[in-house]
């Protein structure tokens, strides 16, 4: 899929879906694609496995129908499977891959993957340029401000993704020291959408469509993207939608 063509889309719709471990799962996503999302991405999946055509892990990259784009989120930290993971999942049929900076589960940065990467902004440009270079389908990357708060270098970091290769780039506003409880610092991720040229999605404590307007408006972003306000209500999607196009929204009665 052409680049143009998702950047277009996304500063359009202003709305990506998250990829969710343990939740964004095959059946989910087939009850979010029934509330017309522009994008909808699996939960992350292994390049390693993925090259070893591992069964779980195969059963993760079914694909939904819809209209929507079809996207894949790739976790890993060696760009050679990575690149690998890549080619096959795009021959699978996937239309974007977002690579996960941003896991903060321990067993996850204890093999360099996740929000690790984000200190090793060496193998993480080198695995962004790979992937880019392998596959002919739109990249992207989802990450923190940073591994810890002493080391908040989402904004430079950034750049550098984009100069390997990324088209737009999810930014949670916490950083790695736990998944969630921190305050979200809006202003890093507002500093980082001014100084790039590429869409920033922002990400974090979404779970209303006014949720959505005030991220929307408090960082410049061009797209929002929810995380755990969308488990168990898919009407969060056209909530946000219609609030981000200044439409009326109803939210749907008991019966």
């Amino acid at each position: 899929m052409n680049s143009c063509r998702f950047v277009k889309i996304l500063r359009e719709k202003k709305l990506l879906l998250p990829p969710l471990s343990g939740y964004t799962d095959y059946p989910y996503r087939v009850i979010l694609a029934r509330f017309s999302p522009p994008f909808l991405i699996t939960e992350m999946a292994n390049a390693r496995a993925i090259v070893q055509k591992n069964r779980r892990t195969m059963e993760i990259l079914r694909i939904v129908e819809g209209d929507h784009y079809h996207g894949v989120q790739l976790i890993g930290s060696i760009p050679e499977y990575m690149k690998k993971a890549a080619a096959i999942v795009q021959d699978l049929g996937f239309e974007y891959i977002d690579i996960n900076m941003g896991c903060t589960a321990q067993k996850v940065m204890r093999r360099g993957e996740g929000v690790s990467l984000m200190k090793n902004e060496k193998n993480a440009c080198e695995i962004v340029s790979a992937v880019a270079r392998e596959v002919d389908v739109p990249v992207t990357c989802k990450m923190r401000l940073g591994v810890s708060k002493q080391s908040m270098n989402v904004t430079s970091l950034s750049q550098k993704l984009v100069d390997a290769g990324a088209v737009a780039l999810t930014i949670h506003g916490r950083s790695g020291e736990k998944k969630f409880g921190m305050p979200l610092d809006r202003s890093i991720i507002k500093a980082t959408v001014e100084r790039l040229s590429v869409p920033i999605i922002a990400n974090g404590s979404i779970y209303t469509g006014m949720d959505a307007r005030k991220m929307s408006e408090d960082t410049g972003a061009a797209a929002v993207m929810p995380g755990r306000g969308l488990l168990g209500n898919p009407w969060l999607i056209p909530e946000i939608l219609n609030m981000l196009s200044n439409r009326k929204y109803s939210p749907p009665q008991l019966q």
